[in-house]
């Protein structure tokens, strides 16, 4: 008898406790596609009754929604000593149950569920748990000396961390960041100014030793690499790029001049960028900058690198030559390419990474393969097998359209093109 009132019970209830939840899931909204755990949490409390819903605590958070890498908190996200006053702004009288109006959060739950401090609630304290804490204690601490250039202790407390935790990603890169902080020479570099990245500890702007070339260093981070609009770059898709650091301008003639016997440019002239050359050209020509320079590691950039140095360019006649503002001739309204000619590098405006004729002047090669998105460079399109690759930017002889950042074009790697040419970029050791 007793097995048949739990089987009724059973029977009875679940199907209205899952009906609550798809109801609360259904009430939360878009939040419920991530914070599930949380909505359960909050779906067993009273606030679900008193249609309190994730929004009227944290506000619509459109920004938070759309960016799906949670880089952007909810409008409102009170912690710590913030919750009771939040709480106050409906429980205006105090707790229901004690009067209290301070340390909400030392009997509730931030989503009204449980109580923080019933022992019950709590796993026990396990060595693994000791050592953590002491691994963000020590964390904090490196990062305080950090903060104050402190680049020695620093290091000493980072190693402290990685003994508590071997291998450990955060404490590994840090130490990295400290370790160049401490010897910030680059071989084959000399630092531009005393402006470093506060993530990887590596100088901003350089200057390639006995090469007249400065270089940018482009940080690591997430970036959407494609267009929608354009077929041959979709889908629109993250890639993650480590640093590296890429040429302000693109080659010229002068400095390709240095590394190679021919210059094959049509328009010569030693400030103009070096052009009508092949990516095989380009492999020579790097291949000999490699061996002159201490450190080597120079390249062409991946397609992905190129386009994330281009990201958020606006072409236009202020920072581009292109077909409308490129003409050498002024015959007629048809012109033929030879019309058109390429112009000293870093004569129009840089774009928001400092980087000179990115878009425009000539099309620049890269060292990627032409295969379909999405971009992985583990996928074979980095490595020297046979196909075409790819050519970014557009030209002097392209209209505004071709210059966008995503738009993709390629070539066989042995054929020389009068608007295409090269901006090197090169490998962080």
């Amino acid at each position: 008898m007793a097995r048949q009132k739990l089987a009724f019970l059973i029977f009875f209830f679940l199907p209205l406790l899952a009906v609550a939840q798809q109801t609360a899931l259904q009430q939360a909204g878009v939040c419920s596609r991530c914070h599930v755990a949380q909505v359960l949490e909050w779906s067993a409390s009273k606030h679900t009754a008193a249609a309190i819903a994730c929004q009227n605590c944290h506000g619509r958070s459109e920004g938070h929604v759309v960016n799906e890498r949670n880089q952007v908190k909810p409008d409102r996200l009170p912690q710590n000593q913030a919750i009771a006053p939040f709480c106050a702004s409906c429980h205006n009288a105090g707790c229901p149950k004690t009067g209290q109006k301070v340390n909400c959060q030392s009997c509730h739950h931030v989503h009204a569920l449980s109580n923080p401090n019933d022992q019950r609630m709590r796993p026990a304290e396990s060595p693994e748990a000791k050592t953590f804490a002491e691994y963000r204690r020590v964390m904090d601490q490196a990062e305080g000396h950090v903060s104050r250039g402190q680049w020695g202790q620093a290091r000493d407390a980072l190693q402290a961390a990685m003994k508590l935790r071997p291998g450990d990603a955060r404490a590994t890169a840090r130490m990295r960041m400290v370790t160049r902080r401490l010897n910030p020479v680059i071989r084959g570099f000399a630092a531009i100014g005393n402006e470093f990245d506060p993530a990887s500890g590596l100088p901003l702007r350089v200057r390639v030793d006995g090469f007249d070339m400065e270089m940018r260093l482009m940080t690591a981070g997430d970036f959407d690499m494609g267009s929608e609009r354009l077929p041959k770059s979709q889908p629109v898709h993250s890639v993650r790029i480590e640093p590296f650091y890429i040429a302000v301008n693109e080659l010229t003639q002068k400095l390709w001049s240095a590394l190679s016997a021919e210059n094959p440019s049509i328009h010569k002239g030693d400030a103009l960028p070096v052009h009508n050359v092949s990516w095989d050209d380009a492999q020579q020509a790097i291949a000999k900058l490699n061996a002159k320079i201490a450190g080597a590691g120079f390249r062409l950039p991946t397609e992905a690198e190129w386009e994330s140095a281009a990201r958020g360019d606006t072409p236009s006649t202020a920072n581009a030559w292109f077909r409308d503002n490129s003409a050498i001739a002024t015959q007629g309204a048809f012109r033929e390419s030879n019309a058109y000619a390429p112009r000293p590098v870093g004569t129009r405006q840089p774009n928001a990474r400092g980087l000179y004729d990115l878009t425009g002047n000539i099309a620049e090669w890269c060292s990627s393969l032409y295969q379909p998105y999405p971009y992985d460079a583990r996928d074979g399109r980095e490595s020297r097998g046979p196909g075409l690759r790819v050519i970014r930017g557009g030209a002097y002889t392209d209209g505004l359209d071709a210059l966008d950042p995503a738009a993709r074009h390629a070539d066989r790697p042995n054929r020389r093109i009068p608007w295409n040419g090269v901006r090197l970029a090169r490998t962080v050791e």
